[in-house]
Formats: structure tokens, sequence, C-alpha cells
């Protein structure tokens, strides 16, 4: 019994590294801006349907790989949700390329109509996580939900209604995606919030907080426990 207890416990002898690595969600806001506001300029005429497969490389060469790659950063960053929401994100702008570019010049597809509805069903839910943490995320993920919602009205129905008011939210959601991302990137240059970004709860201790705060539950977390 007394040689059992004298064998060092699993928690005294392991450790956990973690690499602290640049928050990718800034690039994550900016590329999502750029790729709304270009596909709002579509929807508004002010690029010409002739223009659409240009538009559709810039999608895949352009935004889909920043998206991509803030996905990517933001799993290391054991960001699982926003980590989440970016790949989605990401994936539907590669999707959207590839098909816009092969179809053209048909202006709609039905494919891309029921792709646009279920991505906006995750959106809602992600978005409602979101709130939780960070409410203005939550707010660009709610505006996204009916902007993939329109967007997949409008190519299966042609409803020139839809695609108007998709091309406002996504004005809207450019404008946001500018703030969220220079806040987000202040944040991480001073290490503190500069411009208001609405966090509360966990969200809030992390940058308010010390490192036992950021640690502490890391035991908890996918890359450590046992099962997923």
């Amino acid at each position: 019994m007394a040689e059992r207890d004298s064998q060092p416990r699993v928690e005294d002898v392991t450790r956990i590294v973690l690499r602290p690595i640049a928050s990718p969600l800034p690039l994550g806001f900016f590329a999502f801006g750029i790729g709304s506001i270009l596909q709002s300029a579509l929807q508004f005429g002010l690029i010409p349907q002739a223009d659409i497969q240009n538009l559709a490389l810039l999608f895949g060469a352009f935004v889909f790989p920043l998206e991509i790659l803030a996905a990517l950063l933001a799993y290391f960053a054991r960001e699982s949700v926003g980590a989440t929401i970016l790949s989605i994100i990401a994936f539907s702008w590669l999707g959207t390329a590839i098909v816009t570019y092969v179809s053209a010049p048909d202006p709609t597809s039905p494919t891309l109509g029921f792709l646009y509805l279920a991505i906006a069903l995750i959106l809602i839910l992600l978005g409602a996580v979101g709130v939780l943490g960070k409410p203005l995320l939550a707010t660009v993920m709610f505006l996204a939900f009916f902007r993939y919602g329109l967007n997949g009205i409008y190519e299966l129905t042609l409803s020139a209604g839809a695609q108007t008011v998709s091309g406002i939210i996504g004005c809207l959601i450019f404008a946001l995606s500018l703030y969220g991302g220079l806040a987000l990137a202040l944040e991480d240059a001073q290490h503190r919030t500069v411009l208001p970004f609405g966090r509360r709860g966990e969200a809030r201790d992390a940058i308010e907080g010390d490192l036992g705060d950021q640690v502490g539950p890391v035991s908890k977390e996918a890359g450590v426990r046992k099962q997923l």
C-alpha cells in the first residue's frame, strides 16, 4: 500500500504546453467583410454579369484562402466556435466560386440555393452560442443568417426583392466586419479592450483575467481529454 502511495500522480508528471499565436479573428472579420461587399456590388448591379467569372475567381483565390487560414489558426487557439464559423464560411466561398465559375453565365443555381439555406440554419445556431461570450460576433452571424437565407431564396426563386435586401445586409456585414476586425486587432496589439466589443463571461475573462483563468480549464479541452 505504501509503495502504491509513493507512485507519482499523473497530474504531477504531466505538462501541457500552449503555444502563443496572434489572433486570427481580425483576418476572418476583414475577409468576410470584403467577400460580402463584393457580393453586394454584384447584387446592386455595380459588377456586371459579364464579369461574374472574375468575381468567382476572387472568391476562390482571395476570400477563401484568408478565411480558411483564419479558421485553422482559430483551432490552434482553442476557439472552437469561431473556428467552426470561419471554416463553414470559408468553404461556402469556395463552393460559390466553383459553381458560379462553371455555371456562368447562368445567374442562379438551385444547388447553391439549398446550400445557402443549410448554412443559414447552422449560422443561426452558432450565433446563439456566440451571444454568450461575443455579442458583436453573434450579431454578424445573425446578419449572415439572413444574408445566406435570402441568397438561398434568390437562387431558388429569382426574387429581385430577396436579392436587394441581401445586398443591403451585405453592406451592414461589411461595416460591422470593419469595426470588429479593427477592434480585435487593437485588442490584440494593446492586450486590452480599446474599442467596445461587448465581451462577457469567459470571453471577457480571456482579456481581463490572469494566466490561471486562461489555462485552468485546459484539462477538459478537446486536445487534452481522451475523447471528443
